[in-house]
């Protein structure tokens, strides 16, 4: 013992000396979380965002119940809601719901000049989770997602208009030079798996009650490259339905502004249709000629329709308020609308 500590004594005076601040920088940053005025910038926040919306022209509004600090770097939100203004009149805003969400920044990474964070959201019955780096110009999104139930992602069920069944799992791992997402590289791939359409009692577009329809598991990969994702895998093979498609999302810095170019194609299974009269009358019997109750329920779905019985749509415009129309027809005219 002497002997070590005539080798490494002289460094304890050292150790000491560098404690006292340790011990007030520790201090100091455990105070300032407990006493940061969190509600000060929750309003902060707030007001930005939607002055930012009203001075753009904007149609989204935020709302955030409570605010508080996370561990010593971090900051916790509850009732976080943001409205998005229905482009039907009369119908209610859309809203996305996120019962809880943490954003943790990297103390160790700061020293080193960078810019990482970590964060962890709570909503939809699931959970989405992971990184963001920062480090120079250059920035990097990691994220996780799982256990996320489409049913109650109220912009997709609206879109569809009839009730979801589903869980959506998956990740995304994007970089992007000079903090640009419109130069961003990397990969998505997405599952949704026991996705159900309907549920028998709602009713499409006001008019039909459509029977439940298993979809089964539908997977969605792409690759980005240069600030655009190409669509390489977007397939459904359930007992009811095939779904196929392909596209590109021109990226840009916010999500819902990207640029999506998209051709989906659909198919209500033989066995299905089948199925019983309902089923028939719906989306007509096998063989039977004539349009079916579905196609006469919006016109748009006839002249969607191909020989081969696929219904073909193109989905274009900014992701977050895409327009859905009927794919031209490569053979020609298209189904005459009664």
């Amino acid at each position: 013992m002497k002997e070590l500590w005539l080798k490494y004594g002289k460094y304890a005076r050292y150790l000491r000396i560098a404690a006292y601040p340790l011990f007030y920088l520790l201090c100091f940053a455990v105070f300032a979380s407990l006493t940061f005025p969190y509600a000060r910038l929750k309003e902060r926040v707030v007001a930005s965002f939607n002055g930012a919306q009203r001075a753009s022209g904007g149609q989204q509004e935020l709302q955030i119940d409570d605010m508080s600090g996370y561990w010593l770097s971090g900051v916790r939100m509850k009732g976080v809601r943001l409205f998005t203004a229905s482009t039907e009149p009369g119908q209610l805003p859309q809203k996305i719901e996120i019962d809880e969400a943490t954003v943790r920044y990297s103390i160790l990474s700061g020293m080193f000049g960078g810019r990482d964070m970590s964060f962890d959201v709570m909503a939809f019955g699931g959970e989405a989770g992971g990184s963001f780096e920062s480090h120079g110009k250059d920035q990097a999104v990691d994220l996780t997602l799982d256990g996320i139930d489409i049913g109650r992602i109220d912009p997709l069920v609206r879109l569809l208009g009839v009730p979801l069944q589903g869980k959506l799992g998956g990740k995304v791992k994007l970089t992007m030079p000079d903090g640009k997402a419109t130069k961003g590289s990397g990969n998505v791939s997405f599952d949704v798996k026991d996705v159900v359409i309907g549920d028998g009692k709602a009713k499409f577009k006001g008019t039909l009650a459509l029977p439940p329809i298993n979809v089964g598991t539908v997977t969605l990969s792409g690759d980005a490259k240069d600030g655009v994702l190409k669509i390489t895998k977007l397939v459904a093979g359930g007992k009811d339905l095939e779904l196929q498609g392909e596209g590109r999302v021109t990226l840009r810095e916010l999500a819902t502004d990207s640029l999506v170019d998209a051709q989906l194609r659909f198919k209500i299974n033989e066995a299905y249709r089948a199925k019983n009269e309902l089923t028939k009358s719906l989306f007509g019997a096998p063989g039977t000629p004539g349009p079916a109750l579905f196609e006469l329920a919006d016109a748009r779905i006839a002249r969607s329709k191909r020989a081969d019985g696929f219904y073909a749509w193109t989905m274009r415009g900014p992701l977050g308020r895409a327009d859905f129309a009927p794919a031209p027809n490569p053979g020609g005219a298209a189904p005459a609308v009664p």
